[in-house]
């Protein structure tokens, strides 16, 4: 069976500086699970997913037409987005 991961890309532009971006691995999907059954568990990952920068901001969880989540704060005033995908870990 495969082995999937949650992944976070965290996009971050801060006064004038250009925006950068970090990646990271937010969560192991453990079990034998299948590409739908991980699906599911992004899901639920994205809906109760609040970033740091986004603590006591109300915040939008939307769906990508590739799959992926996005969390952006509701008001649009930060310069901050997130968007959670799942991939396949091929080599340990």
């Amino acid at each position: 069976m495969s082995k999937w991961l949650i992944i976070v890309e965290e996009t971050v532009a801060a006064d004038a500086a250009p925006a950068h971006r970090q990646v990271k691995v937010i969560q192991q999907v453990s079990g034998n699970k299948t590409r739908e059954e991980a699906l599911v568990e992004l899901r639920n990952v994205a809906r109760r997913y609040t970033p740091d920068l986004l603590k006591g901001t109300p915040r939008l969880v939307g769906l990508d037409s590739d799959g992926s989540f996005w969390v952006l704060p509701k008001s649009g005033k930060e310069s901050v987005s997130y968007n959670l995908r799942l991939i396949e870990q091929i080599h340990p």
